[in-house]
């Protein structure tokens, strides 16, 4: 099996191809960690694009999100300046959330909390697959 190119793309940069694209909101090294545990099983290209701990750049931000197929945003892991905008991500399609806020309403504006990265079904997908080969 040939595994795909990745492509990390990181605040100022832009990358606009053909290739699945998901944006990686101020990850806990958790999350990264699950991440790339599927990613590394992932045969087609891939965008990756990461908008980490230390990254103010909001204009980035916002014009990646309206671009990316998946956005998996660590609502927990956000600063302040950042969660400003996570209630407008939230209520687009295809925007998933982890959190353990059980007072914030989030689930008001959004049912796409995960648990964990299985629940996303570009997640899930990977999973099967790899599921249907063992057997």
């Amino acid at each position: 099996m040939n595994l795909g190119k990745i492509n990390v793309i990181t605040p100022p940069d832009k990358l606009f191809n053909q290739n699945p694209s998901i944006l990686l909101v101020k990850p806990t090294n958790d999350t990264k960690e699950a991440f790339q545990r599927y990613i590394c099983k992932v045969v087609e290209e891939l965008n990756i694009f990461v908008f980490d701990t230390n990254e103010t750049d909001f204009d980035w931000l916002l014009s990646v999100h309206s671009y990316v197929d998946i956005t998996i945003i660590d609502v927990d892991n956000c600063d302040s300046i950042t969660r400003s905008f996570v209630s407008f991500m939230l209520a687009q399609p295809d925007t998933y959330y982890f959190t353990k806020d059980e007072i914030t309403p989030y689930h008001l504006i959004s049912k796409s909390r995960i648990y964990d990265l299985a629940s996303v079904p570009f997640f899930k997908e990977i999973q099967d697959s790899e599921e249907g080969e063992d057997e």
